[in-house]
């Protein structure tokens, strides 16, 4: 697996958001504490005001790294199951920088050619997760022509479903149990014997 993927470099920033404003909450607050003990209770007020303002921006921190752990543990699972696919000699891409903000999940190149940009989602499928799979794919089928000599072909895996596997405007959607299976299918790879799926 190479490098961090891009929601676990998140769920990373987020936590140090939530460390800096709880440390500044707790100082705040012990600040508060020395100003009440020398009566300047304006202060200590003031102080205490910061204090709770600080410890509740710790904890929206807190939670939306809690979010991007779940993200990260879906992609971890997905990387996973793709690296079964490199004994086969496929080639893999992880967390490609695209557009500046974000990455492309995968991406997973067959033996036969056949390219996938990749986008891991836990649960749920959006129209906004389809619409950004296909621009991926189409950008990799521009900027990556050595990898997608024949296009690229957009994925979604759902990292927590099982049993889902069918199209949905354009876009290959299987859950992680019917993955690599999918995969090889599309890209026209037959089975080894003795490959476990």
């Amino acid at each position: 697996m190479s490098g961090r993927s891009y929601p676990r470099r998140q769920q990373y920033r987020r936590l140090r958001r939530a460390g800096v404003s709880g440390v500044a909450g707790v100082t705040a607050g012990l600040m508060a504490v020395v100003a009440a003990s020398v009566g300047a209770i304006l202060v200590a007020g003031v102080l205490l005001l910061i204090m709770v303002g600080l410890m509740i921006d710790a904890h929206r921190w807190a939670g939306l790294a809690r979010r991007s752990s779940i993200g990260a543990r879906s992609e971890d699972e997905v990387r996973r199951a793709l690296a079964g696919l490199e004994a086969q000699g496929w080639r893999l891409r992880h967390s490609l920088p695209w557009r500046g903000r974000g990455d492309i999940d995968s991406v997973a190149i067959a033996p036969t050619g056949a390219a996938f940009a990749i986008e891991t989602k836990t649960k749920t499928l959006e129209d906004r997760h389809v619409a950004r799979v296909l621009e991926q794919a189409e950008w990799l089928s521009r900027r990556r022509r050595r990898w997608c000599r024949r296009g690229a072909l957009p994925v979604v895996c759902l990292a927590r479903r099982r049993g889902v596997e069918h199209v949905e405007a354009g876009v290959l959607v299987v859950s992680i149990d019917r993955f690599t299976s999918a995969l090889r299918t599309a890209a026209g790879v037959r089975d080894r014997p003795g490959f476990l799926r």
